[in-house]
């Protein structure tokens, strides 16, 4: 699998690998497109997968912490950027319950996890397509990715690196983007639990 079937998209700012294979053009709107690789995957489905909503790029750690909580079915939770005072990204991303979750009340923030704006190697890329996750679902809005092994820039601007320079959840989740039927999502296990996750 190369790269040659992602090089005809528009506003292409990055290029990259995951370690499973998969490529990915980032655009110039933050958002990803990813050609998707079966191979040491249990669903061996391949080809080009619906463009996100928004990308983010979260260290593994982190990204496995969110992608536990996120995909526990028994949880109502929303991945949201942290804003400041001023309703400007502060470069981390929560995890907050949408609904009573044993004595956690709804609205509670259940930890933060800094992110970056442009893939880097050794990083995870998040796709977000629908940022909550309600009862009974496993988070299937959200594609946590594999750690990126290589990047390469198209030297045409916007891809600068850097964290918090975009709201990643502006046009996303309001039923107009499709989400992945499958994928690449991970689950995470117990020693995760606290982890770097900054848990509340």
């Amino acid at each position: 699998m190369d790269y040659e079937a992602l090089l005809n998209l528009p506003d292409i700012t990055h290029l990259f690998e995951t370690e499973r294979g998969s490529k990915y053009a980032q655009h110039s709107d933050a958002t990803t497109t990813r050609n998707r690789s079966g191979s040491a995957h249990a669903d061996t489905t391949e080809g080009i997968q619906p463009r996100s909503g928004k990308t983010v790029y979260m260290d593994p750690i982190s990204a496995r912490n969110v992608a536990g909580h996120f995909q526990n079915p028994d949880m109502a939770t929303r991945f949201t950027p942290v804003l400041d005072v001023e309703g400007k990204p502060t470069g981390r991303a929560a995890l907050d319950l949408l609904e009573d979750y044993g004595p956690k009340k709804a609205g509670t923030r259940l930890g933060t996890a800094p992110y970056e704006t442009a893939p880097k190697v050794g990083m995870v890329p998040v796709e977000i397509m629908n940022p909550e996750s309600k009862i009974g679902d496993t988070g299937k809005g959200v594609h946590f990715g594999n750690k990126i092994t290589s990047v390469k820039s198209s030297g045409g601007g916007g891809g600068a690196s850097g964290a918090g320079d975009i709201s990643f959840m502006k046009g996303i989740g309001r039923g107009n983007t499709p989400l992945y039927a499958k994928g690449g999502t991970i689950k995470m296990p117990k020693e995760y639990s606290a982890g770097s996750w900054k848990l509340i």
